[in-house]
């Protein structure tokens, strides 16, 4: 039988069942931890981060409060990454300023997860209540049941604000996760709400590292531990907490590829990373700075490139993408002379191939690339 949760006015900050609760959490950061390594992180070279409130501030014109950063600082990315140890210690967390949340996106627009927030945007919006935002939440709970999933429901913040999730076996390509999201949630209207829920992923935005989501555990500004939607069927709680919200939590079946491809949800397209300068730009001019890029494309790389990327995801890393400035420069090229690709990286990304003098070297011949990519394949 699960504890008896306190009625809504109880002291929750001189309470024992308040320290229980967080006891638990803490006492099963490391198994949560390892868990959101294997099978959430999308990506370890960002992350979001709650800060404490002492550092948090009203910004811009609305006025809104800046509780949230992206981490680590700018000049640290690419060099500090986030580890276990890290999660660790969110789940650990008795502070507001110790909360992360993960990036829905990698870096070759890959997903592990899909998310749904159901959030409560304005608690003095009288159309928009817990008890709405919980109806509409479960409907596509029951949906993702339906379909053969094991989704999570969650409640994110004790006041009416819900997240449902679902774990995937593997990485799954990030526009066909955030399509299935989007066509979950299109009927938001006919299930009361006023505004469509977030998914994670969002839509994919050029230099843009997408949305991210807050974990399961400590909430960030309130007194509240996530609880999860007890799927007992004969269960005497509707909600699980402490212990047993964790429990739920590692035994949830994450969803394997040949279950969600008949849903729409595919598998990744392999990454290609190709150099930019002598492969895409022809470079007869040689350097005259990361923000001059003097001369026309290869010929016949717009076509080649589209080809490619009918199977594959095509990249470019170059010394030009040390800067944000060297970045913009290509993406204009790009656009000039009506090649289009899926990201200009920062850092070099992880990929299957590396078009470049270190991976499968370019000639100048674009067919007998597309070739060598192939039997590379193969």
């Amino acid at each position: 039988m699960l504890r008896k949760r306190p009625s809504p006015d109880y002291d929750w900050g001189m309470s024992s069942y308040w320290q229980q609760i967080s006891d638990e959490w803490r006492a099963a950061a490391k198994q949560l931890a390892a868990w959101t390594m294997k099978f959430m992180v999308n990506r370890t070279d960002v992350w979001g981060r709650y800060l404490p409130k002492k550092y948090r501030k009203k910004i811009g014109p609305s006025g809104d409060m800046n509780n949230a950063v992206t981490a680590p600082f700018r000049d640290e990315r690419g060099k500090v990454l986030l580890q276990v140890s890290s999660l660790e210690k969110h789940y650990k967390t008795n502070s507001f300023g110790g909360v992360l949340g993960l990036h829905s996106i990698s870096s070759d627009h890959s997903s592990r997860w899909l998310g749904i927030d159901v959030d409560l945007h304005d608690e003095d919006n009288l159309s928009v209540t817990p008890e709405g935002n919980f109806v509409a939440a479960h409907g596509w709970w029951q949906e993702l049941v339906k379909q053969g999933l094991d989704p999570l429901l969650l409640d994110s913040n004790g006041a009416g604000g819900f997240h449902l999730l679902v774990v995937f076996a593997e990485a799954m390509d990030t526009r066909s996760v955030h399509q299935f999201g989007h066509q979950l949630v299109s009927d938001y209207s006919l299930r009361g709400l006023d505004v469509a829920p977030e998914i994670f992923p969002g839509a994919i935005r050029a230099k843009h590292y997408g949305n991210w989501l807050r974990l399961p555990g400590r909430h960030h500004s309130r007194q509240h531990y996530t609880r999860v939607w007890n799927d007992e069927p004969l269960g005497e709680d509707k909600w699980l907490e402490g212990y047993h919200a964790i429990e739920r939590i590692l035994r949830m079946r994450p969803a394997p590829a040949e279950a969600l491809e008949p849903l729409g949800i595919i598998r990744r397209r392999p990454t290609v990373c190709v150099d930019f300068d002598g492969v895409i730009h022809s470079y007869r001019s040689g350097w005259q700075g990361e923000t001059v890029i003097a001369d026309p494309p290869i010929h016949r790389c717009d076509d080649a490139i589209a080809r490619l990327r009918k199977g594959h995801r095509v990249v470019i890393h170059s010394a030009r993408c040390a800067t944000q400035a060297g970045r913009d420069a290509i993406w204009e090229w790009l656009a000039k002379h009506g090649i289009e690709v899926d990201d200009v990286c920062e850092h070099k990304p992880p990929a299957k191939i590396y078009l470049d003098d270190r991976g499968i070297q370019f000639s100048g011949d674009w067919d007998q690339a597309i070739a060598d990519i192939y039997a590379f394949r193969r």
